[in-house]
């Protein structure tokens, strides 16, 4: 009968001293998590993948260009800035309409003008298009803390519902192969401002983690929108010709890696 205590107590003994590495861990893994969110990332480092949707006034010099995409990876220098495989879509709203753009915490904004436009293609070879994106170009991220399943494409004020907490001066570049359907952006982006703001007990500042950024994208060629989208004209820098709409649009998705300031 005196076993049986000894034995309680030795189940006992090794109960806590596996909580004690699991508390350890558990942590350990809070703390990185909370210094992802500050430290700068690594040059290199994928910080942000975004996905969404382009819309486009023509595509020639002088036409407007509108992208409202959603942040779905955010890391830092070890894991993922909230943790690992945390999800950067609301839980609430994701049990009620599945994840996508209607659930994530960081919808994005990007406003641009096509500079110049051409074609390299001879009498002989089918070539590529390209295009030149205007100085003025601006990415915007807000932060949603609460996003309730009702933000869509097609819904500008969806996308500008949030504290805006980054904005980014972006000179992009993008090359498109009609043979492939395939187009491919790359962007240099430096920020102009930030706000810090917290998230699941962590708090984050694009100042700190992503100063400054190279994106490379890609999508489809544009189509014809079904349902035309009126330019927002009182945005910066679409103001400058007046109202009109954006007829075309496309999906796109992007990398974008950081860079030493």
């Amino acid at each position: 009968m005196k076993t049986l205590p000894r034995l309680l107590l030795a189940i006992g003994l090794i109960t806590i001293a596996l909580r004690i590495p699991l508390a350890i861990l558990l942590a350990s893994t809070t703390v990185r998590a909370q210094e992802s969110g500050s430290q700068s990332a690594p040059a290199g480092l994928a910080v942000m993948q975004m996905s969404g949707r382009a819309f486009q006034e023509g595509l020639q010099a002088g036409d407007r260009d509108q992208a409202r995409l959603f942040i779905w990876s955010l890391e830092g220098p070890d894991q993922s800035i909230l943790g690992p495989d945390a999800p950067l879509f609301e839980p609430g709203c994701v049990a009620k309409f599945s994840e996508g753009v209607q659930c994530a915490y960081f919808p994005v904004v990007v406003n641009a003008i096509f500079a110049e436009t051409f074609d390299t293609s001879t009498p002989d070879l089918v070539g590529h298009n390209a295009i030149r994106l205007a100085s003025g170009e601006t990415w915007r991220i807000f932060f949603d803390p609460a996003p309730d399943g009702t933000r869509s494409y097609e819904n500008l004020a969806s996308f500008e519902k949030g504290k805006p907490v980054a904005v980014y001066a972006a000179r992009e570049f993008i090359t498109s192969d009609v043979e492939t359907n395939f187009v491919l952006a790359r962007n240099n982006l430096t920020l102009i401002s930030s706000t810090p703001f917290t998230l699941n007990g962590i708090t984050i500042d694009f100042k700190k983690i992503a100063p400054r950024l190279m994106g490379v994208g890609h999508a489809r060629l544009p189509e014809p929108d079904p349902s035309p989208q009126p330019i927002p004209t009182n945005e910066p820098p679409f103001g400058s010709k007046g109202p009109g709409f954006f007829v075309l649009h496309e999906p796109i998705s992007g990398t974008f890696q950081a860079v030493q300031p």
